[in-house]
């Protein structure tokens, strides 16, 4: 009995076991994006961002963004991101990642630093799933810590839609976008 209950989960896992190469770090996605300040009206506005495999466990990540506000500073927030990624495979679906950036807000011509640490997992062949903790810090503003989680649902093996939201000391925010995976 025991036996039989082993290879019947061996036989229902091996669709699963594959799935850290279907983890791609190489991507590009065009977003949709609502952000709700704590301090400010709401924003919504655009990003692009992407990410490339640099190796088996490096990736570089960058962002541009433009949010649509209504304040006496500015009609437009403008800011994008470079930044270097590292994750390590902690099961065969699952990676532990962390990513540090370069911030640059062109709009107010403030810079700083983002960081994140979490887990992203491939939950089945079409769905993935991440969540971590970030910090944000620019110059002349207070520190911004984060929680976030995303998602993403795989219509093909390169073309999928990602939503992901975001709860921070200062703002919540998501976004939606279809996502190229190569």
């Amino acid at each position: 009995m025991k036996r039989t209950a082993l290879v019947l989960a061996s036989l229902l896992a091996l669709p699963f076991a594959s799935q850290a190469a279907d983890l791609s770090y190489s991507w590009l996605e065009a977003d949709y994006v609502h952000v709700n300040p704590d301090n400010f009206d709401n924003a919504n506005g655009l990003a692009v961002r992407g990410s490339g495999e640099l190796g088996a466990n490096f990736n570089v990540i960058a962002g541009w963004n433009k949010l649509n506000v209504d304040t006496p500073l500015v009609d437009d927030l403008k800011s994008w991101y470079l930044g270097v990624g590292y994750h390590t495979p902690v099961s065969d679906s699952t990676d532990l990642f962390t990513d540090v950036s370069y911030l640059k807000n062109t709009s107010l011509d403030t810079d700083g630093y983002g960081a994140r640490v979490g887990v992203r997992s491939a939950l089945s062949p079409k769905f993935e799933g991440a969540a971590w903790v970030g910090y944000e810090k620019l110059d002349h503003v207070d520190g911004n810590g984060s929680l976030g989680v995303s998602g993403q649902y795989k219509f093909t093996q390169n073309f999928g839609l990602v939503a992901e939201a975001r709860v921070a000391q200062n703002d919540k925010s998501f976004l939606i976008g279809p996502r190229l995976s190569f």
